[in-house]
């Protein structure tokens, strides 16, 4: 039973995960998709020999060396793609962002009926509970999140019973001016019901909300994921594009690269008319370190362009990426413009974008799937938009909800990879090897920015020795 202890603090007992709190309730009665299973199952080299098919000029053995690539910082991921064709019916998957405390299991069927904790269960299993095992600091677990408690209360009831022990389960608000976690000295600690600090050894962590405020770099307690993941482009846009072109250019005599809408950094506020302009009148206009479909706006008029800028800070600086259209246009260069494939019209003929999130982790083999699911817009991208709604009715994916009670989700828009949905979405077993491989490239380019700004992990230490034994 999930004991409250402290303002803000649960006491998580092995024996607490029940399955009806931790997933969306259709999802429970939900089967996975053939298909998806069977992607779920490949092989690296399976993942990389197809990849290789469909890309003939990709190098086999540098696809390998990514998907067997051992994270230092970035050992849990999630990244957003769209499903993109232009005007010769060219399809891809493109990153949109890279998110590293990614949601995603409450909207995941189970892959193995048999057990119950799903991918809570691979995730702690396989890559949180070597890590924490190759830690020799003393001290308890916790979990600490500052929303999404779903997802945080199953993470800490599996961690429970995986190493069988309590687990502290703790609120960390950006907001909360007497917070039940503090760090001193690197050391994390977290208020018991006893008024008393109890020392961390290793912490899960799904703070997201500008997590820098609260989490120092360096710690010693072991964190999944540290906060040098975020710094380093897993939450901030502008710095993983960055990561981004520097990957491209290192694999571009290899033939393989990670493919995004065409994007511009650190634009001035007064930049964004010229850009508006010189991009056909139409954008999108990103605050670097947003996230949950925060701080995005799509711009597809001069009024929408007069009120994002009416929202935004006139004295930061933006990220502008080219805006994936709804629909072919001959005002547009067709050798330039993609448009969203969206979904299989339903019974009225309409179709919508959506997304795609792959969560991935990495274990003793490499970087993993481990979960994923799709998002669609409110609006149809094959009708005319009403003058009284803005674009991102049309292009916006995201079900996160802030409001003044906190976050909702919008998850009637949510589209489940099982028998029922899946077919919906138009997509098979190449885009989702594409789209993996694109994610898995965007994380080991995070991975490598961390290594360059930071040095090397102590978790090298132990994954090499890992290696060198198999």
């Amino acid at each position: 039973m999930k004991l409250s202890i402290s303002k803000n603090v649960h006491l998580v007992e092995p024996g607490d995960f029940e399955p009806t709190d931790h997933w969306y309730p259709r999802v429970l009665n939900s089967n996975i998709h053939p298909l998806v299973s069977y992607f779920l199952n490949l092989t690296h080299e399976q993942l990389a020999e197809r990849y290789h098919r469909l890309h003939p000029q990709s190098d086999l053995a540098s696809l390998l060396e990514i998907l067997r690539y051992q994270p230092q910082y970035f050992r849990w991921a999630g990244t957003d793609l769209m499903h993109v064709t232009n005007h010769e019916g060219n399809r891809k998957l493109t990153v949109i962002e890279t998110n590293s405390c990614p949601s995603g299991q409450k909207s995941m069927p189970l892959l193995d009926l048999n057990v119950e904790q799903g991918g809570y269960k691979r995730l702690i299993e396989k890559t949180f509970k070597p890590m924490v095992d190759a830690h020799t600091m003393d001290g308890a677990l916790a979990v600490i999140y500052d929303k999404n408690p779903m997802e945080n209360i199953g993470y800490a009831a599996t961690i429970a019973d995986v190493f069988e022990e309590n687990v502290f389960l703790a609120k960390f608000d950006k907001a909360d001016i007497d917070p039940p976690v503090k760090f001193d000295v690197g050391i994390m600690y977290v208020r018991n019901e006893k008024e008393e600090w109890v020392k961390v050894r290793a912490a899960f962590r799904y703070v997201t909300q500008e997590p820098w405020t609260r989490l120092p770099k360096q710690t010693k307690t072991l964190i999944l994921n540290p906060i040098e993941a975020c710094l380093s482009g897993g939450r901030n846009k502008e710095i993983a594009s960055a990561a981004y072109d520097v990957f491209n250019e290192q694999f571009k005599d290899k033939g393989i690269g990670i493919f995004t809408p065409k994007t511009f950094r650190k634009v001035k506020y007064a930049e964004l008319q010229g850009h508006f302009d010189r991009l056909g009148g139409s954008m999108v206009i990103k605050v670097p370190d947003s996230n949950a479909g925060q701080g995005v706006y799509t711009v597809v008029s001069q009024k929408e362009l007069d009120h994002a800028m009416s929202e935004i800070n006139p004295d930061d600086e933006y990220l502008i990426q080219e805006l994936i259209h709804s629909n072919f246009s001959k005002n547009l260069d067709p050798t330039k413009a993609w448009y969203h494939v969206g979904t299989i019209p339903d019974s009225k003929g309409r179709s919508f974008a959506f997304d795609l999130r792959l969560m991935m982790h990495a274990t003793d083999e490499g970087i993993r799937p481990l979960a994923v699911y799709s998002r669609r817009s409110r609006f149809p991208l094959n009708q005319e938009l009403p003058e009284d709604m803005n674009s991102w009715e049309v292009y916006g994916t995201n079900l996160s909800i802030k409001g003044e009670d906190g976050w909702t989700y919008a998850d009637e828009r949510l589209m489940l990879f099982d028998i029922r949905n899946f077919g919906q979405l138009g997509l098979g077993i190449d885009e989702l090897i594409k789209g993996f491989i694109q994610s898995a490239m965007a994380v080991y380019a995070i991975d490598q920015n961390a290594i360059k700004i930071y040095g090397s992990s102590p978790i090298k230490d132990y994954f090499t020795t890992q290696n060198q034994e198999s």
